[in-house]
């Protein structure tokens, strides 16, 4: 044999042992494979914990996009809505309608969507069914549905609407004069002050000059008058005025139980009170109600709509009375579900909201 062929079959034999390895190898890995997923149920259990996983791995991946591309889509939404004048009008006139139904239903929040309105209803045990052209929802029967086109105008006092927030692809709103005179935003500390301050940030851009009182502590560019001595004047001023007195505050004053002005607050509030909680990821539950929103884009959707709010109809105000001593009973709320800023002022009305 020649030198050549002897350096051939050296590297021949030599290729052929790593092949046995690179084999042995391989078989000892499917062997503690297979050991492995026979001791967690079989392989069949194995792929699916394995396709959970990356299920798992690809939506934290793909969840900020998400969220970013959601609060994007619903903030446009807020902003399309609030600046229609048919938004404010459709919602008041469903609330209206709704409250000629049946004197044992008090409407307190509405729905309002492209073709539909959707009207929330308090009241006992025995739920009344409304006729046509409104449907009793499928799930809950507090919630009327009407179409936007069938609702006709009424006469009365307007309800005092403001938007809390997003459900789907519906803005929904809630009724101030309807239900505690005290409201109270809780939860994440930032969440919950950005929505108290775009909440009162509407009712001032609403409400004739002077109607809203805003106390200290509520915005840190603006240094209002103690809670109390606010809740004072606005008390004195309800005496002699027709639309409503809403007094915003960081603490809560001492709130009578017949009192005729509004609260909207931080604090943790004594007796009867509206409880809007703010929680991590921006969702808004309305306590004792089924009402769960996104008020995330709400602060930055305010701020852009801030002018073009339409005012609270004055002509047919009447002076607020003090809230009846018991709310209907509302169902529980569901345990699933699916900032540009104004310049500083100095004068006792008016806030902007933090971005």
């Amino acid at each position: 044999m020649t030198g050549s062929g002897d350096l051939a079959m050296r590297v021949a034999g030599y290729d052929m042992m790593s092949l046995l390895g690179y084999a042995g190898i391989l078989i000892l890995v499917l062997s503690l494979a297979h050991w492995a997923a026979m001791r967690r149920g079989g392989w069949r259990f194995v792929w699916r914990r394995l396709r959970r996983e990356l299920a798992l791995t690809v939506a934290a991946f793909a969840e900020p996009v998400t969220a970013f591309t959601r609060f994007r889509r619903r903030r446009r939404l807020l902003v399309r809505s609030l600046r229609e004048q048919a938004t404010w009008v459709d919602a008041e006139r469903a609330v209206m309608c709704a409250a000629t139904v049946s004197a044992t239903a008090r409407p307190y929040g509405v729905l309002v969507e492209r073709d539909v309105v959707g009207v929330l209803v308090g009241c006992g045990p025995d739920v009344p069914e409304p006729a046509e052209p409104w449907a009793v929802d499928e799930v809950d029967p507090r919630l009327w549905w009407i179409g936007r086109d069938d609702l006709e105008a009424e006469s009365g006092q307007a309800p005092l609407l403001v938007a809390v927030g997003t459900r789907g692809e519906a803005v929904v709103f809630l009724d101030l004069l309807t239900g505690p005179r005290v409201w109270a935003v809780s939860g994440e500390r930032r969440g919950a002050r950005a929505t108290l301050q775009a909440l009162a940030a509407q009712l001032d851009a609403r409400l004739p000059a002077g109607a809203v009182a805003v106390a200290a502590g509520v915005h840190p560019r603006y240094a209002g008058p103690p809670s109390a001595e606010a809740f004072a004047r606005a008390t004195t001023a309800a005496a002699t005025r027709r639309y409503p007195q809403v007094v915003v505050c960081e603490d809560v004053p001492d709130v009578p139980a017949a009192s005729p002005v509004s609260v909207l607050t931080l604090g943790r509030p004594r007796g009867r009170a509206r409880l809007l909680a703010v929680d991590d990821s921006g969702a808004l539950l309305i306590h004792g109600t089924p009402i769960r929103t996104d008020s995330r884009p709400l602060p930055r959707a305010t701020a852009t709509t801030l002018r073009h709010l339409p005012a609270w109809p004055t002509e047919t105000a009447t002076r607020p009375t003090p809230p009846p001593n018991e709310d209907p009973d509302l169902t529980p709320p569901p345990t699933t579900d699916d900032l540009t800023e104004p310049a500083p002022t100095n004068t006792p009305t008016g806030i902007s909201v933090d971005a």
